[in-house]
Parts: structure tokens; sequence; C-alpha cells
């Protein structure tokens, strides 16, 4: 099973770098449900949350996606 990110809940941990002065700012967990952008959170277990939450209401995958590697079905 692989994830569609055009349809599926996903779960991204991104760095954040300052648009102008291209200083990193730290990590986010960022929660998008197919093309929509749903938050951006600090915490990964907030990010989970609401991804599941998102999924189980709207009966899509989630999946969680960690430096780079292969998305983990959540």
């Amino acid at each position: 099973m692989r994830p569609d990110p055009e349809r599926d809940v996903m779960v991204y941990l991104v760095a954040m770098v300052d648009a102008l002065s291209g200083v990193s700012i730290g990590d986010r967990w960022t929660v998008w449900a197919g093309m929509e952008s749903e938050g951006s959170f600090e915490d990964e277990s907030e990010a989970i949350a609401l991804a599941m939450e998102l999924a189980h209401d709207t009966g899509r995958l989630a999946w969680l996606v960690k430096d780079g590697g292969a998305p983990v079905r959540l």
C-alpha cells in the first residue's frame, strides 16, 4: 500500500527557514488532508492526533513522513 498525497492525510516533518535571513527557525510538523493544509505544530504528537482524527472523520488513510524516509501508515 502506498500513500496518495493528493487524497490521504499526510504528516510531514519540515525544517523551517526564515524567508528573509535564511536562518533555521527549527522543525515543524505539518498536516495535510489531500492538497489542503490543516496546520503546523511544534509537537509531533499533536500533529499525529489531528491527522488520525481527520483520517477517521473523512475515511482516508493517514501517513507519517519523517526525515525524507519512507512513509509510515498511522
